[in-house]
C-alpha cells in the first residue's frame, strides 16, 4: 500500500474521531443554558482543524488520486464526480459553520436552534462523505491504482507545493487532534 494512500486512510480515521469529539462538544455546549468558554474554545479549535487540514491538505491529494482513478476502467465514474462536488460543499459548509461559531465567540446573538441544526447537518455531511469515499472509492483505488499511478501522484503532489507530508504542519494538526480527542475522552469518562 502506498504511503499517500495509507495517510489518506489514517486521515479518515482521525477525521471520524474529530467528528465524534465535535459532536460531543456541541452536545456539551447545548446542554447548559450558559455558554462555557472552554467548550466554545474547543469547538473553535475543532473548526480550525476542519477548516484547514481537509481542505488544504487532504482533499487536494484525494483529487489527484481520483483523477488517476478516472483513467482506469472503473464502472462508476459518477461517484468520483459526486465526491469532488462534496469537497467543494464541505469547504463552503465549513466556512459557514466557522462564521456562526466565531460570531458566538464575539458575543453576537445566534439562535441555539440555528447552531444545533447547522452543527448536526455539518457532522452528517462530513460522515456521509467519508463513508462514501471509504466504501465506494477507496476499494477501487486499491484495485486499480498501481505503482506507476502512485509515482505520478507523488510527483503531482510535489508539483502542487502541497505540504501533505510537511512534518511540522502535520504535527500541529496531529497535536490539535490529540488534544481535543483525549480531552473529550477524559471529560466523557468523568461524566
Amino acid at each position: 500500500m502506498d504511503t499517500i494512500y495509507r495517510q489518506l486512510c489514517c486521515d479518515h480515521q482521525a477525521m471520524q474521531q474529530m467528528l465524534d469529539t465535535f459532536e460531543q462538544l456541541l452536545q456539551d455546549l447545548f446542554k447548559h443554558s450558559d455558554r462555557d468558554p472552554n467548550t466554545l474554545s474547543s469547538i473553535l479549535d475543532a473548526l480550525d482543524y476542519f477548516s484547514v487540514y481537509p481542505d488544504q491538505y487532504h482533499h487536494p491529494v484525494e483529487d489527484l488520486m481520483f483523477a488517476q482513478l478516472l483513467r482506469k476502467p472503473i464502472h462508476n465514474r459518477n461517484v468520483i464526480y459526486q465526491v469532488r462536488r462534496q469537497h467543494r460543499q464541505i469547504a463552503t459548509a465549513t466556512k459557514s459553520i466557522c462564521a456562526l461559531f466565531y460570531a458566538v465567540a464575539n458575543n453576537a446573538m445566534v439562535e441555539r436552534k440555528v447552531l444545533q441544526s447547522t452543527g448536526s447537518a455539518y457532522i452528517q455531511l462530513q460522515r456521509n462523505h467519508i463513508h462514501l469515499e471509504n466504501t465506494a472509492l477507496f476499494p477501487q483505488v486499491e484495485r486499480y491504482l498501481d505503482t506507476e499511478d502512485w509515482r505520478l501522484i507523488h510527483i503531482q503532489t510535489e508539483n502542487l507545493g502541497n505540504p501533505f507530508f510537511d512534518s511540522s504542519r502535520k504535527k500541529l494538526y496531529e497535536t490539535l487532534h490529540q488534544h481535543l480527542t483525549q480531552h473529550q475522552t477524559a471529560v466523557t469518562a468523568l461524566a
